[in-house]
């Protein structure tokens, strides 16, 4: 009897970023080597990749960004550290919120020409207090449930096999349990295990070791984020890991890796 292959959703973080990134995407896409984008709206590369992610058979959604400036157009940002201070005290503004990740969305669908297949944040924004409830009340208002997945950062198995690492666990601890709690309440899809959270160093190499204990540690309807780009960028401090990512991802050896763990890549199933 066949054995029955894990279908891992594959999504490739911070397109419209660059140039590199958004070659990098498409690219993957094309050779199926991934199966989702996650999409800075606000960034300068974004108009011009959107068009190119119109032919492509991948999830294409909004990764919410609060903590860089991006474009002329974003009035709200702040640091990472002081946004989850000020989420934390409840010292943000919900109107703010709401009206930043409403335009966000005007984005997204001024040049994709479509709604977004599924919402996350820039550096797992979306979870934080205060922040995860603006975006539910715009998700509730703006879009039908049965047409979007939100990105849940709750881990299990997957990131379990590599000791859930300092990283893992403090986004962890940011609000992945609250905002899976929230999700369950109001019936919105979500992704049942989440994996991909790392240092972003080591090269190529150590990229293909994490990826190799996620996919054999790995259940049904899980999320792994990369994060590849076609180059590097000397202003983006993962620049140079972007590029190692992205060498692995369309090598052979990615390719061997799935089918020895009985992998398929699929866009996620709502």
């Amino acid at each position: 009897m066949a054995r029955k292959k894990k279908q891992i959703t594959l999504c490739a973080d911070d397109f419209g970023l660059n140039e590199n990134i958004n070659l990098a995407v498409c690219e993957l896409a094309a050779a199926h080597r991934i199966s989702a984008t996650s999409c800075l709206t606000q960034a300068g590369a974004w108009p011009s990749g959107a068009q190119r992610l119109r032919s492509l058979d991948i999830d294409i959604g909004l990764h919410i960004n609060l903590t860089e400036k991006l474009g002329p157009d974003n009035d709200f940002h702040r640091p990472l550290s002081r946004l989850i201070m000020n989420a934390w005290l409840r010292q943000l503004d919900p109107a703010v919120l709401a009206r930043s990740i409403e335009h966000q969305c005007d984005l997204f669908e001024q040049h994709a020409k479509r709604t977004p297949d599924f919402f996350d944040g820039h550096q797992h924004v979306h979870q934080f207090p205060q922040i995860r409830d603006a975006l539910m009340e715009v998700l509730i208002r703006r879009y039908d449930c049965d047409d979007f997945w939100v990105r849940s950062t709750a881990m299990r198995n997957a990131s379990l096999a590599r000791g859930l690492q300092w990283k893992a666990r403090l986004i962890a601890l940011l609000g992945s349990s609250a905002l899976r709690r929230r999700l369950q309440r109001i019936d919105f899809p979500y992704n049942e295990d989440f994996a991909g959270v790392y240092a972003l160093t080591g090269g190529s190499a150590r990229f293909e070791r994490h990826m190799q204990a996620w996919l054999a540690a790995a259940g049904e309807r899980i999320v792994i984020m990369c994060h590849p780009a076609d180059g590097i960028d000397p202003t983006d401090v993962i620049g140079a890991q972007r590029a190692a990512e992205f060498a692995f991802l369309k090598s052979d050896a990615f390719a061997d890796l799935l089918a020895t763990h009985y992998c398929r890549l699929v866009r996620y199933p709502t």
